[in-house]
């Protein structure tokens, strides 16, 4: 066993008890009520130099570092294949769309509507076509929000 010396002992309790105390108090600051309705949400432009493309808005969290949670909405459009580093959840809230992967081709999925769910793994190439006039859906980032064209 280890002899520390008593002052020490205090010094290191006193630094345990503070970090208990930063996490309990980040912990307690962090959960807090959020509400926002629909109408209150602000929708941005995902990529502002082309402001009709897909919109974002962010209910909690910080997308670039995540996690987060936020809703989105594009217009009728075939989607691309592309990839996310972190995990996502998403529900469609209005609008009819497809969600595939290399594995599943975008010709032999069902359309999803509102209430339909799909869970993505980060780091899998997968696509998302929106089939009506407009789609909104709910995600939540496990993790930073990022997207880049698949290989």
């Amino acid at each position: 066993m280890i002899n520390i010396d008593s002052k020490y002992r205090r010094v290191l309790l006193a630094g345990a008890v503070i970090s208990v105390f930063s996490v309990v108090a980040y912990a307690a600051a962090a959960k807090k009520t959020i509400v926002t309705p629909y109408e209150n949400a602000k929708f941005v432009p995902l990529d502002p130099a082309h402001p009709q493309s897909a919109q974002l808005a962010v209910l909690s969290g910080d997308p670039a570092t995540g996690p987060s949670s936020m809703l989105m909405k594009f217009a009728k459009g075939p989607g691309r294949l592309h990839i996310h580093s972190s995990d996502y959840h998403l529900v469609v809230i209005e609008g009819m769309m497809k969600h595939w992967d290399k594995q599943h081709p975008e010709s032999e999925v069902k359309p999803i509507g509102p209430g339909g769910y799909w869970f993505q793994p980060g780091n899998e190439a997968h696509g998302d076509s929106c089939l009506s006039d407009e789609c909104v859906m709910y995600v939540q980032w496990m993790g930073k929000r990022d997207t880049r064209p698949a290989g």
